[in-house]
């Protein structure tokens, strides 16, 4: 078989959704396409910005008045919208080994830093998506987008009519709540920790209906060839890892090296090489997570500080200070401008934690 180039950016496509999509609610999209350097005429893909995608969903909904609008991006979404990914996720010979490779190559595939990672606890199971950047762009409409995608690739891979037992989002309740339990098709919690699709375990044994283990095989062998020249740095994957860890079960330095397969002190060594430190990525991580849940939540202040690892919250507090300087209190004061729902969860899900994640409603 002869492959051409498979697109593993499809960032125009993208761009184009987003145009076709603000027309389609009557406004006009050259502003905002204009504002992330888009030209429909120009074919070169690698003069767009790495964000562009993301900055476009941020202000195609401020354009649109859409708080749904990374949403209502999704809903129109069909596998095609994967690109060249669509015929590997396609071939896969069940739902659960085509997430695997999909989360294989995500690291290379996705300019947002998305991450995703699936939990499972005897037979429930969950997608856990996360945006590991430190002040991403349109975070909310990211997450909304990354959510209601997540939805139509498991209803591609299985059957349309499938939703998931409940969807997290780490976002304020938006005032339009009630189009996100419909389009899911199922309960749904605002002001989380981050992102999450629950479901049944036993989907992830489910076959795919064009299931072709040969070419799956072939399909995913190459992609993982094309990547491999452009592997992920330990940095980054110790990133990964200390974002998936923070909590009340966080294992430190230790578990990280653990997961990563490496020592603590070769983890130091190698992280040295790289210009970083194991402690400067934890701090990244939890100044910008701890923004998010102030921001995107109206969880206590306590309850933050336990989801970051810290149990005693005057620790938090120090901490929060030296980076801001401002307590998480009056960070949150001057955070108030921003848009707020009502009826938002006041604590926070952390996906791996709790012995019953679905929710109680």
């Amino acid at each position: 078989m002869t492959f051409r180039a498979m697109r593993l950016r499809p960032r125009r496509a993208a761009l184009s959704a987003i145009a076709g999509l603000v027309a389609e609610l009557g406004h006009d999209p050259a502003p905002v396409m204009a504002a992330v350097g888009f030209d429909p005429a120009d074919p070169e893909e690698n003069r767009l910005h790495p964000h562009a995608f993301q900055s476009a969903l941020g202000l195609a909904s401020g354009l649109t008045g859409r708080e749904d609008f990374g949403l209502t991006l999704a809903r129109r979404r069909t596998m095609d919208a994967f690109g060249d990914l669509a015929p590997l996720l396609a071939s896969a010979p069940c739902v659960g080994d085509a997430l695997a490779q999909l989360l294989r190559l995500l690291p290379h595939l996705q300019d947002g830093g998305v991450r995703a990672s699936v939990e499972r606890d005897r037979d429930e199971a969950m997608l856990v998506g996360q945006v590991v950047l430190t002040d991403p762009p349109a975070l909310e409409q990211q997450l909304d987008h990354l959510a209601g995608a997540a939805v139509v690739l498991l209803r591609g891979l299985s059957r349309p009519d499938w939703s998931p037992d409940a969807v997290y989002l780490a976002r304020r309740r938006p005032r339009s709540a009630a189009a996100y339990e419909t389009f899911f098709g199922a309960p749904v919690l605002f002001g989380q920790e981050t992102m999450a699709v629950v479901f049944r375990a036993e989907l992830l044994e489910r076959p795919v209906a064009h299931a072709n283990l040969a070419l799956n095989q072939l399909l995913f062998d190459h992609l993982a060839g094309r990547v491999g020249s452009t592997a992920v740095g330990l940095a980054d994957r110790a990133r990964d890892c200390i974002w998936r860890g923070l909590g009340d079960g966080w294992r430190g330095e230790a578990g990280v090296a653990a997961e990563l397969g490496v020592s603590p002190r070769t983890l130091q060594r190698r992280l040295a090489l790289e210009g970083r430190s194991f402690r400067g990525l934890v701090e990244e991580a939890r100044i910008a997570l701890a923004r998010r849940l102030i921001r995107h939540s109206d969880a206590r202040l306590g309850d933050i500080a336990l989801a970051l690892g810290y149990v005693d919250p005057a620790i938090f507090t120090r901490f929060f200070r030296r980076h801001t300087g401002e307590t998480p209190s009056a960070w949150r004061r001057r955070q108030s401008s921003a848009p707020a729902g009502d009826d938002v969860s006041s604590t926070v899900w952390r996906p791996g934690r709790d012995s019953n994640p679905r929710p109680s409603l």
